[in-house]
């Protein structure tokens, strides 16, 4: 028997709790959702709709269609031939809405009145497939999408998010159609997060606006380069980088990895990596004739600002994910493949806003320069992302240059030099942060993201030094500090009550972990400047803190949950 039915008589639902069908059938329904109990039993789950969400039935659709039709008809009767129409919307057929729908949270029926509507070139009424295109009016978010894109904004630093948030906010507003308009499959892989958070700050279970959002964003994602105009090229890269991180997050590791290539490759194909380059595009391959690739032309400041930060937040996702999985990276800064990142450090989106930053300007070998340790630089190179691109850069320089030290290396000379002198400008690095602890007066987002740069530079530190922790006593104080340098960081921005975080940070709290299970197992001090006792105290009130800073953000992550796991394993087998 249905579940449904053995509720009991006197349950009642509050008032519009009913789906549609129900109620004009006038029969008892139990709203569940997508479609009810009664309308499921008697075929009619195509009519079961409700009010009350986004997710209308195909009835209503039509018949809001039909009513705005209507509306049309009766004002084209009286219509002014002198009048200015309206611009366009496309009003989708519901039987393919699955298919061609764009975006989810746009419904058709809310048609708003502007006082002067703007002129459009579009013919009155055309028919083309499957979709019927008439006038109407620019089409307003639905007051449930709203929450998702202030939930999303609030913490779109910590996802890898690089445009502009006032003109997204501001075109996604804008008719289907309009060139301007986001592309769907990044509308749907924003509300795809917004709804994730939304569930978190409510306490929900239910996951089925995010298997929806993540539905029509991969669906919609291969036709997101239909059209090589610039603009949509770095959605696309941006659409890639937040389904990566989702599918990091949700354990999915094959697919996120895919996403991530994607995105990484597409900025390379885009030439992103030479953006006000000073030296010409060489040609490696002999007699071969290169296709060029390159984007047009920005259209201003702001837009050379995405194209710049985009390139940054696509290789610190490149960087430090390669480090997580084991693999090489797809931005290699290699000049022998054409990959030498000439692109200027990343500056603030405010900075962009104020007009064109050194216009002449023209940069070359810009993260080798950094490496070599010049920091010499004709605009601040201090922007939150510049700083966290920087961070990656040393911790995944850091963990390639510990895996090439091998028993035997032929030229250890060099290796000991490339060593020292990364060493040093890791410490150079750190020196140059602000304090987590002189940031008061400073927003949520500045908080957050500059915890993720301390992490990374301490992270940086713990790799380098992890491949001579156990003969060196140098190397082994430097990895104590460096974890017990995470444990504060954790501690004074009260990183626990962070509401959304990068991933990756499970990598850093896993390899602080293992530092502290090592010092526990240690037998000798090995000349450390720390009493031993004062040590493997410390070390094991560290580690716990960080067992529960990772337990709290493990229940809804299956990436740092993997990395839990580990830690507890491998202090459980001591």
């Amino acid at each position: 028997m249905d579940p449904a039915s053995l509720a009991s008589p006197t349950t009642h639902l509050s008032r519009g709790r009913a789906c549609t069908n129900c109620r004009r059938r006038k029969m008892r329904c139990d709203a569940a959702k997508p479609v009810c109990g009664p309308c499921s039993r008697a075929g009619r789950d195509k009519e079961c709709g409700y009010m009350d969400v986004q997710v209308r039935s195909k009835t209503q659709v039509l018949e809001d269609d039909i009513l705005a039709l209507k509306a049309r008809i009766k004002e084209l009767e009286g219509h002014n031939p002198n009048a200015s129409p309206p611009r366009p919307v496309l009003l989708h057929s519901p039987h393919t809405a699955e298919q061609q729908s764009p975006t989810f949270g746009f419904p058709s029926s809310s048609i708003a009145i502007p006082q002067s509507p703007e002129p459009s070139a579009a013919g009155d009424v055309f028919l083309g497939g499957s979709m019927l295109a008439v006038y109407a009016f620019p089409l307003e978010i639905d007051v449930e999408c709203i929450p998702r894109l202030d939930h999303f904004f609030a913490h779109s630093s910590q996802l890898g998010w690089f445009m502009h948030v006032g003109r997204f906010r501001s075109d996604i507003r804008l008719p289907d159609g309009d060139d301007s308009k986001p592309i769907p499959a990044l509308i749907n892989a924003v509300y795809l997060f917004g709804a994730a958070i939304v569930r978190r700050v409510t306490g929900s279970s239910n996951t089925a606006d995010e298997n929806v959002f993540l539905s029509q964003a991969l669906r919609c994602i291969g036709a997101g380069l239909a059209c090589s105009r610039s603009l949509q090229i770095m959605q696309v890269i941006q659409t890639h980088l937040l389904l990566a991180l989702y599918h990091y997050i949700v354990g999915e590791y094959i697919e996120g990895r895919r996403q991530s290539n994607t995105a990484a490759s597409l900025a390379i194909t885009s030439q992103l990596h030479r953006i006000r380059a000073s030296e010409p595009p060489q040609n490696l391959l002999g007699f071969v004739d290169i296709v060029p690739l390159p984007i047009a032309e920005c259209r201003d400041q702001v837009e050379e600002g995405e194209r710049i930060n985009g390139m940054w937040a696509t290789f610190a996702m490149d960087r430090c994910w390669a480090v997580a999985f084991g693999a090489p990276a797809i931005i290699s800064n290699d000049p022998m493949l054409g990959t030498q990142i000439d692109t200027p450090w990343p500056l603030d989106m405010e900075t962009y806003e104020r007009g064109i930053a050194y216009p002449d300007f023209r940069s070359n070998n810009t993260l080798q320069n950094f490496l070599a340790g010049n920091t010499s630089w004709p605009w601040e190179n201090h922007s939150l992302m510049a700083q966290l691109s920087t961070a990656s850069a040393l911790f995944e320089r850091a963990t390639h240059s510990a895996s090439c030290w091998k028993p035997g290396l032929g030229d250890m000379n060099a290796f000991y030099a490339s060593f020292t002198s990364l060493d040093q400008r890791i410490d150079e690095f750190k020196n140059q942060l602000f304090s987590l602890g002189n940031l008061g007066g400073t927003t949520p987002d500045v908080v957050r993201t500059m915890h993720n740069i301390h992490l990374f530079a301490a992270a940086a530190s713990i790799q380098l030094h992890s491949v001579f922790s156990q003969q060196d006593p140098g190397s082994r104080g430097k990895c104590f500090a460096s974890a017990m340098a995470i444990v504060q960081a954790d501690d004074t921005t009260r990183a626990h009550e962070f509401l959304v975080i990068n991933p990756l940070l499970g990598v850093i709290w896993a390899a602080a972990s293992h530092v502290f299970i090592r010092e526990l197992a240690a037998e000798s001090p090995l000349d450390m400047t720390t009493p031993l006792p004062d040590r493997k105290a410390d070390s094991r009130a560290s580690l716990a803190k960080l067992q529960v800073t990772m337990s709290v953000f493990a229940r809804n992550n299956s990436f740092i949950n993997y990395q839990l796991e580990n830690v507890q394993r491998k202090l459980s087998s001591m």
